[in-house]
């Protein structure tokens, strides 16, 4: 979690310390984060993130705050600090009276927003009648846990899933959708603590392939990451009021990124399945055609980094692919701390929007995702000669640990000589090419880790099942 250290490990009782910006008051920090039997040391924010680049700036900010580490890792623990078992929150049903059902539906949004369930924008009351319409969306039980939601690691189950959906104003229809991505998420070896706690303004990517994609009429076409489709839209803000409700998660308490996290509904589309060339996506994930799926990944921008395409400039297939290639040499900010534990684990992965008529145009010269990612690769690569000691340094540890897959070795091997090209991803694989927008349309890059910080993964795929109200995803 960006701004939490470590002291001891994570979950367990210990003490944190953190900046002063990520907490009200130490005593509720450990709360905050979902740790209630820890003890948090603050510094100040204003002095660490500017000071902690030289160990002169730096050595000051930890000898102010070291006596209260020592006290607090040799304190006898009291008996809470000591108990494992988390405290429990029972909330009865909530009735709201007032002179009419405007007046109600207000007061009710009021109360929500003030004990920070809601996202800011009007909810639909969640009542028992809604609910059970909702929970027709799915033969699944009400009771079934789906997993844990950071940071306070809730427990997310079918019905809670089913009440988020009804105040995010879903339909009944897409609640088999909003249960695989909730199961992506919480998918212990999917990193959503990171994306949903860090100074970053990481964001989810949830996408949808399959036929029930077409059937619910999710945008895949022009404008597939805007407003305007009730499928879009509902079923991103059903995800976030799970995560908030669920997970405990709020701005500036535990969700710090700093500048806040752009699309707030999270970026919800379809692939454009009808107009690609190639088999769903989730083909390449080992599912088959005709399954409907879900993959949540966690990205860093949007459509910062455009390829081309549009209504503007022209542009050539070989444009597009140059661009792409270009485009993964050149975050090498991280390259010097590619390695397990740190915030930068290894290279990227990245989605590939491909617009429909360069989609077509690549399948009319022979191209299928494999010949289109293994020409990337290749081309996405930095001469021995321009790296940098420090990057050179950092490449042989990754071969070491195993972190680079074994088919990879001699070619990372071979880098590190003189006359030798450094690749940029460590497998062809880690580019993930998708079929969106409509015509005209623009061709773009979302990226992500390739490793989770906290949990193996950055990206998870899920089968949509248990549906009873569409013919797909049954």
């Amino acid at each position: 979690m960006s701004g939490y250290y470590r002291v001891e490990q994570l979950g367990k009782p210990g003490v944190y310390v953190c900046t002063d910006n990520f907490v009200h008051d130490a005593e509720s920090a450990a709360e905050d984060v979902g740790m209630p039997n820890s003890r948090i040391v603050t510094v100040k924010a204003a002095d660490y993130y500017r000071l902690r680049g030289t160990d002169e700036g730096i050595i000051p900010v930890a000898e102010a705050v070291i006596d209260q580490l020592i006290d607090g890792l040799t304190r006898p623990l009291t008996p809470e600090e000591a108990s494992t078992e988390p405290e429990k929150e029972n909330l009865g049903p909530l009735e709201v009276s007032e002179e009419s059902y405007a007046r109600a539906i207000e007061k009710f949004n009021d109360i929500y927003l003030d004990n920070m369930w809601g996202d800011g924008l009007t909810l639909m009351p969640p009542t028992k009648e809604a609910v059970a319409a909702m929970l027709a969306g799915t033969s699944r039980s009400p009771d079934e846990v789906i997993g844990t939601v950071a940071p306070k690691n809730g427990v997310a189950t079918i019905e809670k899933i089913a009440v988020n959906a009804v105040m995010a104003g879903a339909r009944p229809e897409y609640l088999p959708i909003i249960i695989a991505a909730m199961e992506g998420i919480t998918d212990p070896d999917y990193d959503d603590l990171h994306v949903m706690t860090s100074t970053g303004s990481f964001n989810f990517a949830i996408m949808v392939t399959g036929p029930i994609a077409q059937e619910l009429e999710i945008n895949s076409g022009i404008g597939f990451l805007g407003y305007g489709w009730r499928a879009n839209s509902t079923i991103g803000r059903a995800l976030r009021l799970a995560l908030i409700n669920i997970g405990r998660v709020w701005p500036g308490v535990n969700d710090m990124a700093l500048v806040g996290r752009p699309s707030q509904q999270f970026y919800v589309f379809a692939e454009n399945q009808e107009f690609s060339p190639w088999p769903p996506f989730h083909v390449t994930q080992g599912f088959k055609p005709e399954d409907s799926c879900v993959t949540v990944s966690s990205v860093m921008s949007a459509s910062g980094d455009l390829l081309g395409g549009g209504a503007v400039a022209t542009w050539t297939p070989q444009d597009i692919l140059d661009s792409a290639a270009r485009m993964m040499t050149e975050p090498r900010w991280g390259m010097a701390t590619w390695k397990r534990g740190s915030s930068n684990p290894g290279p990227f992965k990245y989605i590939l929007f491909f617009e429909p008529v360069l989609a077509r145009e690549l399948a009319g010269q022979g191209h299928d995702r494999a010949s289109l990612q293994k020409y990337i690769y290749e081309r996405a690569v930095i001469p021995y000669e321009e790296l940098t000691p420090a990057e050179i340094a950092n490449v042989q540890p990754r071969i070491d640990s195993g972190e680079i897959p074994p088919d990879r070795v001699s070619t990372f091997k071979g880098a590190l000589k003189p006359g030798g090209k450094l690749p940029m991803l460590d497998r062809p694989e880690d580019i993930r090419i998708v079929v969106a927008g409509g015509i005209p349309g623009y061709s773009f890059a979302m990226y992500f880790w390739r490793e989770g910080l906290y949990a193996p993964t950055s990206d998870q795929t899920k089968l949509i099942h248990g549906a009873t109200l569409t013919e797909a995803g049954r």
